[in-house]
């Protein structure tokens, strides 16, 4: 072979390798929007709730004296089949836009371990959503819970949350997160969507304290950007339980793309 060949099997073969580095930046960076319905997770270990694709979520009913009424909880997830398999999991979330119906779980063994596991601690770059040990407590109970989960570009784990945010003005319609727990069902209304930086929010911030919670609200409702939306009468007040969903920003992995809701009735 001569030198012109192979200077041009050369420059056919870098032409093609810097094409798909290009695509892959693009791809994985969230340039190309994922697909508007993720992949449906399977586990041979068990079966996930029967849960309807669509349902209007609406805070629990009340009796006329505005206490809680005393149907009896009728818990559409198995959690004794889920916890049988991996006693980390610890709830179960469920969203209409985007839609996602996934367990959650703790990191009790090691800091992180999902982010790179399945619900049954198998490996998988997916990883699941989960929260920290290190920072809350399993029963959803704390100030402040982050779920965390990778932006997956085919639209699984918190892939599509970004992007269906994008389409939606929550001032005008209303969204909610459910977290079913083994004993109760939480119910979150999502007053604000932001970008964030790399910052670790529970470290930085105590939500424990007054002080500390008005000013990370502070912060968050002080926000501007393209991503960034405000429900600005449904502030969280410090007494309120807070429940953030956090992912990798589209376009910029340094930072992240935070959905927060606050627990209503």
């Amino acid at each position: 072979m001569n030198k012109k060949a192979v200077w041009t099997l050369l420059s056919v073969v870098m032409f093609l390798s810097a094409g798909i580095l290009l695509f892959y930046f693009f791809w994985a960076n969230g340039y190309i929007d994922p697909p508007k319905t993720a992949p449906t997770t399977t586990y041979s270990e068990f079966t996930y709730p029967s849960l309807p694709s669509e349902v209007t979520i609406q805070p629990s009913a009340t009796n006329t004296n505005g206490d809680k009424a005393e149907d009896p909880y009728v818990n559409p997830v198995n959690f004794a089949e889920l916890q049988a398999v991996n006693p980390e999991i610890v709830g179960w979330i469920y969203m209409t836009t985007p839609f996602i119906s996934q367990p959650v779980l703790i990191d009790l063994s090691e800091t992180d371990y999902y982010l790179s596991r399945d619900a049954t601690g198998q490996y998988d770059r997916r990883g699941s959503l989960y929260i920290q040990s290190e920072f809350n407590n399993p029963d959803f109970e704390d100030p402040c819970t982050i779920i965390y989960g990778h932006r997956i570009s085919d639209g699984s784990m918190l892939g599509n949350l970004q992007a269906s945010f994008e389409n939606i003005d929550i001032s005008e319609n209303a969204q909610y997160v459910v977290i079913y727990l083994p004993e109760t069902t939480k119910i979150y209304y999502i007053v604000a969507t932001i970008t964030y930086d790399e910052s670790h929010i529970l470290y930085y911030n105590d939500f424990s304290s007054e002080e500390g919670f008005n000013r990370f609200f502070d912060k968050v409702y002080s926000s501007t950007g393209d991503e960034v939306q405000l429900v600005e009468d449904a502030r969280p007040q410090f007494g309120d339980n807070v429940l953030i969903l956090s992912t990798c920003l589209r376009t910029d992995r340094t930072r992240r793309f935070l959905v927060i809701a606050k627990e209503i009735t």
